[in-house]
């Protein structure tokens, strides 16, 4: 039996990772899978990456979800009472199901018009996001084709089964570029690349300048051995209270605006993460990987998140040089800075017990607590009149695309260079080997096309506000007094 929500909409799945294996879809009644989604995953997304079975997941679970309201009855149902053999039904339906993901999840025939450019702006992303999920849908569909159109479900010839199978995909494509034109226009009214809004250079500075810590000064008591911290000068431009979240905010933020990591990467950092350069004087490497990869012994490691950050693609596995003074940070805040009763190698650890790793609902509610504190104290870099005006709301991927768009500036300028003195300047193949570095470093999968497009606004801005020169010129790492006695790396 459906479940009612307290808006009366009926409900009755959930997606959930299984054992840390896999993600599927599960019916809150019987904490069972449905079959036809299950199947799906077990042929065919399994040895897909868990991010993108979960995004699958995620599109099938809302089409189950709209079956339900809109027929009473469960997919699975509906599909066994026609014997398996009915798919028409469910291609027909793709509109409707549009139609539901457009009114937020409800089944109308009341179309809301845009009244604004805002309002103009918010539907295309919907129609983005919709075309995405129906694509999805669509994918499944063509699964299921293949899988009971059929001798093993339908008692027809073998050029029987072929024409249905024809037929019923060629239904199938017709809808797909349908969503298709949808997600090729929405995305052509949005091309003024606000998805890769980036910090300039004065806001990055402004920004760091809210979220440094406290100066503090380390001492050692004498009794218990345990470092104690004495303020030396406070940040009153930093709403966060306590040092040991202070510290946590800047080192994860350093890391997404410094070497472009993603948020959950960072969160999977741990102490075995990071060993010394022998090739590079006064570096270290940072190794970005799952708890699974055999590079490293990580059979020891429990992760007690519920939601377990994981490594987007294997692309994101990488090994990126890091400065020894941001290394010198991390371990500061790593062994005598967060509280010693987190008993986990994970770098970054909650401060309330039972101090379980960071998770990434906590970066966000930190995050958004900093920017509001930005926007008080520096209300001119959201002022409309200007060009560069943060006009929505500041998120951590903000800094990786201030990341990316700072390393692409950098990696132009050297390769330009190295060009020059060989003779060979040509500007298509200095930005083609800027996509392919900028790949390499950002974990980008080879199918991605987010380095292009970061490319393509280099080249129509040329560029972005550069970071490097605020790198070289202008020193933002926290300061750390030294130990009293010498520090142990």
């Amino acid at each position: 039996m459906a479940v009612k929500s307290l808006r009366g909409i009926l409900f009755m799945y959930k997606v959930e990772k299984c054992g840390d294996q896999f993600w599927c879809i599960l019916d809150v009644q019987t904490t069972m899978p449905p079959l036809l989604s299950f199947r799906w995953l077990e042929s065919e997304l399994k040895e897909k990456a868990l991010g993108t079975q979960k995004s699958y997941m995620d599109s099938v679970k809302l089409f189950y979800d709209f079956w339900l309201q809109k027929h009473g009855v469960s997919l699975d149902y509906s599909f066994y009472r026609t014997e398996y053999q009915d798919l028409e039904t469910m291609i027909v339906e793709l509109d409707a199901f549009w139609d539901f993901l457009m009114a937020d999840k409800q089944i109308t025939n009341i179309t809301a018009l845009p009244s604004s450019f805002n309002a103009t702006e918010e539907t295309n992303r919907k129609k983005r996001t919709a075309a995405k999920h129906c694509g999805v849908v669509c994918n499944f569909i063509k699964f299921l084709n293949s899988t009971y159109i059929s001798a093993s479900y339908i008692d027809e010839d073998r050029n029987t089964l072929r024409r249905l199978r024809a037929e019923t995909k060629s239904r199938l494509d017709e809808a797909r570029e349908k969503f298709n034109k949808f997600n090729k226009s929405a995305a052509k009214a949005s091309n003024n690349f606000d998805d890769l809004k980036s910090l300039t250079e004065e806001q990055y500075e402004d920004f760091f300048k809210v979220l440094l810590p406290d100066v503090m000064k380390p001492l050692k008591n004498d009794k218990t051995g345990v470092i104690e911290w004495e303020m030396i000068k406070q940040n009153p431009l930093n709403p966060i209270v306590t040092y040991e979240v202070q510290m946590r905010n800047y080192l994860l933020t350093n890391l997404l605006v410094k070497y472009g990591l993603r948020i959950g990467e960072s969160l999977l950092l741990r102490k075995n993460s990071f060993k010394k350069s022998r090739t590079v004087e006064n570096s270290w490497i940072m190794s970005v990987r799952n708890l699974t990869d055999d590079a490293l012994d990580d059979s020891a490691i429990e992760d007690e998140r519920n939601n377990k950050p994981q490594i987007k693609t294997k692309f994101s596995n990488r090994h990126i040089h890091i400065t020894a003074d941001d290394y010198k940070n991390l371990m500061t805040y790593y062994r005598f800075i967060r509280s010693p009763e987190a008993k986990h190698e994970f770098i970054f650890s909650a401060s309330t017990s039972p101090f379980k790793p960071s998770s990434y609902s906590t970066v966000m509610t930190q995050f958004k607590v900093v920017t509001e504190s930005f926007k008080k104290h520096f209300p001119e870099h959201f002022e409309p009149e200007y060009a560069e005006s943060i006009t929505k709301s500041i998120s951590p991927h903000w800094l990786r695309h201030t990341w990316a768009f700072g390393t692409m500036e950098n990696l132009y300028d050297k390769l330009k260079q190295e060009f020059i003195e060989a003779g060979a300047v040509n500007i298509k193949g200095i930005m083609a080997e800027v996509r392919d570095e900028l790949r390499t470093l950002g974990g980008w999968s080879l199918k991605s096309t987010m380095p292009s497009k970061y490319a393509k606004r280099f080249e129509m801005r040329k560029a972005n506000e550069t970071l490097m020169r605020v790198y070289n010129s202008h020193k933002t790492n926290v300061t750390l007094y030294e130990f009293d006695e010498e520090l142990p790396w």
